[in-house]
């Protein structure tokens, strides 16, 4: 293990953190950092000062020439406000890292001790094996399931299904497979969840390998994509985070590589690589219970950016608050959820419209339609929800904050995920 006495100014707190997800720059990483732990930050920076040292060195990678943190976050905080308070997210923190600074005995370090790794394959593997106790803060925080869930997303560990592998024998078996070796860990990080891998036509879902589009489009991306990683054209580098996936697999539709809505396959036509039959014993398939909450247990989470956490959050609290236990809350979140995806959308690809819901609503219908992230008979129906006064419509929204006797049923609730879904997530995926 590489270790270097690295410059304090030198260290950047990861706004990639898997703690939190992607943010909008170091700033904003040290502020979440705070909002999740501030008691345990209080209590780790005691400690450092107490014993004077870390006890753990950070984890962290040059970049752009700046040490990016990996695993240490916390105490590289710590470390970076103990040296400059007024980097605190308030002044009351910043009075707190000016007070621990004044009974740090002796010289304050200009440098901290880190492990310095150069291959971030390795670093996920670091990650991936490190679980230790919170001792009240001092000890690193266990993962919690949206960590662990980013961690997945990013990287595509976790999984039972080998995406790389899978291509790569896909490939192979057309003949169609590049003579140099495919680096496995690249292909399977930029194919790290199912959006990513939706546009190239594949899915892993339900650890089932297949092909949700038709066989020679998705043949033609992935051969593209084998020939970027094999002639070194595609690195790691390049997919340092979800917006680097997003820029490479842009460029390969801008260029008409990637298949597109008119190759999707219907369910039943998806061609199943794994081997197993659908339904092996010839029995109906169970119906799923209703779901509790207005967002469907197991509906695929979009991939946020930096700017989307105040989105991501609400989508969260949907996916958790039982309709029928919090029908008011779930009302105002749902109307919060359209406006935000809504907006977010308007604004990254800066269309024009007049601030009147349904009109947004139908210029980002008009956008998804043109970038074939809907089909027709889709944009259809979203004309028909955007337009009709009836429960199921734009208008109706605005009855489930303002009227005092509009008070949507459970079932009434699933009938607009149903109908509206499908246009949001299109929509959060920008």
């Amino acid at each position: 293990m590489p270790f270097q006495n690295v410059l304090i100014s030198q260290l950047m707190v990861n706004p990639a953190n898997d703690r939190h997800g992607e943010l909008r720059d170091e700033s904003a990483a040290i502020d979440e950092l705070f909002r999740m732990h501030e008691a345990r930050m209080k209590n780790l920076v005691s400690d450092i000062v107490d014993k004077r040292r870390v006890f753990d060195p950070p984890l962290v990678m040059l970049h752009d020439g700046s040490y990016v943190v990996f695993d240490g976050n916390r105490r590289v905080t710590c470390m970076k406000l103990l040296r400059d308070p007024s980097l605190a997210p308030n002044d009351e923190l910043a009075q707190h890292f000016l007070n621990e600074r004044q009974r740090w005995q002796g010289r304050f370090p200009t440098r901290l001790p880190c492990q310095v790794e150069g291959d971030r394959d390795i670093i996920d593997e670091i990650l991936s094996r490190r679980h230790t106790g919170t001792q009240g803060g001092v000890g690193q925080i266990s993962w919690d399931d949206r960590a662990k869930h980013n961690f997945v997303e990013r990287t595509g560990r976790g999984g039972q299904i080998n995406v790389g592998a899978s291509i790569e024998d896909l490939l192979r078996e057309e003949e169609r497979l590049p003579q140099e070796r495919i680096p496995w860990s690249t292909l399977t990080r930029l194919l790290s969840s199912e959006q990513f891998r939706g546009r190239v036509g594949i899915s892993a879902a339900g650890r089932r390998f297949r092909l949700t589009h038709n066989r020679e489009a998705v043949l033609e991306a992935l051969e593209r994509i084998a020939n970027d990683l094999a002639e070194g054209h595609l690195t790691l580098g390049h997919l340092w985070n979800n917006e680097g996936k997003r820029r490479y697999l842009d460029e390969l539709e801008a260029e008409g590589i990637l298949p597109t809505e008119q190759h999707r396959l219907a369910e039943q036509e998806e061609e199943n690589l794994t081997g197993r039959p659908r339904n092996p014993r010839g029995r109906p398939p169970r119906r799923p219970p209703p779901s509790r909450t207005l967002i469907p247990q197991g509906t695929e989470t979009p991939q946020w950016t930096a700017n989307q956490q105040r989105v991501a959050r609400i989508w969260e609290e949907l996916c958790r608050l039982p309709i029928q236990t919090y029908p008011n809350a779930t009302a105002a979140l749902l109307r919060m959820l359209v406006e935000h995806s809504v907006e977010g959308y308007i604004e990254e690809h800066q269309l024009n419209e007049r601030p009147d819901l349904s009109r947004r609503v139908r210029a980002v219908a008009h956008s998804l339609r043109e970038r074939d992230l809907i089909d027709g008979r889709y944009f259809d129906e979203l004309e028909r929800i955007r337009r009709d006064d009836e429960l199921i419509s734009v208008a109706s929204m605005q009855r489930l904050l303002h009227s005092p006797d509009f008070a949507p049923m459970e079932q009434e609730f699933r009938a607009y995920w149903n109908r509206l879904g499908r246009f949001i997530t299109a929509a959060l995926s920008l």
